[in-house]
């Protein structure tokens, strides 16, 4: 299984003579000669890395490319390398300013760019076919396909089997599932976000679960949800930027008499209000500190 490597550059030169050290060092090279086509490709092929040139048609079209690939929540984890030949001082500037954007762009070389160069680059983010990391990773997906692949509704399944594993669905084990079975990158993205049961992210260290059954429900537990998303600054579903804390709401918690109640790890708290969420929650951040 190779890894593939989209290369985005209106130079059909520069273009076919790195696809030619690609193909020749065991990486599938798919090639797209305008920032439209390569962001269209990204969303079809999802490579596991793309090559990028600063400067197309216009000056800004591959910085805006940029842009666009790390503002799709498909693509965005799709690491970046970005060509430029602006020369070291504006390279550096351009660095801040991609780093102040939060892009997806991981580095910046500058042309030209030694073969040896490039395939080093390469490696250090997608490891090659070579590398342990990657070895092992095929292995355990290899094993949760093998054992549904015959059985009715396998992909939802092996979704199962990994979530279970890694606490959500990786975005990296998605492209590697999406070649094993022949199944688009797409299709295994429709069927997560179809059921709340899937996570696109890793969980925080401690799950708050709100109980919102009708006795919670009663007695104000949309009050305590209101709370959380203020204290947390995230909303169910999500996590919080340290790792930290998860936050979802259930159907029923089975604590009715004592309503309403929150869940933080293993642990209930009966009933909560919202004044009292700061205290709760105070305790797991000074276990991290």
């Amino acid at each position: 299984m190779r890894n593939k490597i989209l290369i985005i550059d209106d130079d059909a030169d520069f273009v076919e003579a790195i696809s030619l050290l690609l193909e020749g060092n065991g990486y599938m090279a798919i090639p797209a000669y305008d920032g439209k086509e390569g962001f269209a490709k990204a969303k079809k092929e999802s490579p596991d890395l793309i090559m990028l040139d600063m400067k197309m048609a216009y000056k800004t079209e591959g910085a805006e490319t940029a842009k666009a690939i790390s503002s799709d929540a498909e693509i965005k984890d799709i690491p970046v390398i970005l060509v430029t030949g602006i020369g070291k001082e504006l390279t550096q500037k351009l660095k801040d300013v991609l780093k102040k954007e939060a892009m997806s762009v991981k580095k910046v070389i500058e042309k030209p760019i030694e073969g040896k160069e490039i395939l080093k680059v390469i490696k250090n983010y997608i490891g090659g076919d070579s590398g342990q990391a990657h070895r092992e990773l095929m292995k355990r997906i290899s094993k949760f396909v093998d054992k549904w692949k015959d059985k009715k509704g396998n992909l939802v399944m092996i979704l199962h089997e990994i979530q279970n594993h890694y606490g959500y669905v990786p975005r990296g084990v998605s492209f590697h599932l999406s070649r094993l079975l022949d199944v688009p990158l797409a299709r295994i993205y429709e069927v997560i976000t179809f059921y709340n049961f899937f996570k696109l992210s890793a969980p925080g260290k401690y799950m708050v679960s709100v109980c919102m059954g009708t006795a919670c429900y009663l007695k104000g537990a949309s009050e305590l949800v209101d709370k959380l998303r203020e204290v947390l600054g995230v909303e169910e579903g999500e996590t919080t930027k340290d790792g930290l804390f998860s936050f979802q709401l259930v159907r029923c918690l089975g604590c009715c008499g004592l309503a309403p109640v929150i869940m933080v790890g293993e642990k209930i708290y009966p009933k909560v209000s919202p004044d009292s969420i700061e205290n709760i929650l105070s305790k797991y951040r000074k276990e991290k500190v």
